[in-house]
């Protein structure tokens, strides 16, 4: 029985997919013999035309296909890209604002000289109070932290409430180098005055420093305090010991 002949389209595609040469009919192969010896006869012309037109369909369609891949691909990089631009321009933003601010801050401290100093109030010196101590936060043994009292002190040894920047870090000094440190604090200007206590002779700032890891390894802590004066940008700083209570074993 004689085999029925096959689409072109679904003999190429069957041998793309297994690999092999694809059958082809009497009329296919005289378009070949046709095509290489230079003569194509007219009993394969009609073949040879709808041969052409098939073979020319199925790479169109290929190449369509790949076109619209590579087209995807494309797009989904130059969004990838847009978006990595954009966030690297916010940073850009962000960046020039703080820059901006940090000029501000900069010309008014230039424009202060020694005889506006003489008219203004601004701590020379700052002190931690003997109230600084281990903290229990949370009614259970143990201390949960260190609350430090800290007092800006003018050149008349007045304690002064001043707007400026708080930065403070606890120590474990009993540990060896790159190991003692337990944490560290900053306060800025703008929460700072809440921080204020000034009834009777509490005048200073209290300042929580829950323990940011767990209680340290030994009862005596290290307080570094440091203050920067928000109009004249003074910095003074303070150190001292304190013992915390640490929670049974």
């Amino acid at each position: 029985m004689r085999e029925p002949l096959r689409h072109p389209v679904a003999t190429v595609a069957a041998g793309l997919r297994t690999g092999r040469t694809p059958a082809i009919s009497r009329c296919h192969t005289n378009v070949a013999v046709g095509l290489l010896v230079g003569r194509v006869t007219p009993a394969s012309c009609r073949c040879s035309v709808r041969v052409v037109f098939t073979l020319l369909g199925l790479f169109a369609l290929t190449a369509a296909g790949c076109e619209n891949t590579t087209v995807v691909d494309l797009r989904r990089e130059i969004n990838g890209l847009n978006e990595t631009v954009k966030g690297k321009d916010n940073q850009l933003v962000a960046q020039q604002a703080t820059i901006g601010e940090l000029h501000k801050q900069l010309d008014v401290a230039r424009s202060i000289n020694e005889d506006d100093l003489k008219r203004v109030f601004y701590p020379e010196k700052l002190e931690i109070d003997k109230l600084t101590a281990g903290a229990d936060y949370d009614g259970k043994p143990g201390d949960d932290g260190v609350t430090v009292y800290l007092r800006p002190i003018d050149h008349d040894g007045d304690v002064l409430k001043i707007a400026g920047d708080v930065r403070i870090q606890l120590y474990d000094l009993a540990n060896p180098p790159g190991k003692n440190f337990v944490g560290e604090y900053f306060v800025p200007v703008d929460q700072v005055g809440k921080l204020w206590h000034g009834k009777l002779w509490t005048n200073h700032y209290t300042i929580k420093c829950p323990w940011p890891k767990g209680p340290p390894q030994h009862a005596e802590i290290t307080v570094r305090a440091t203050f920067v004066d928000y109009l004249t940008k003074r910095v003074v700083s303070a150190q001292a010991a304190c013992q915390v209570k640490l929670p049974p074993d």
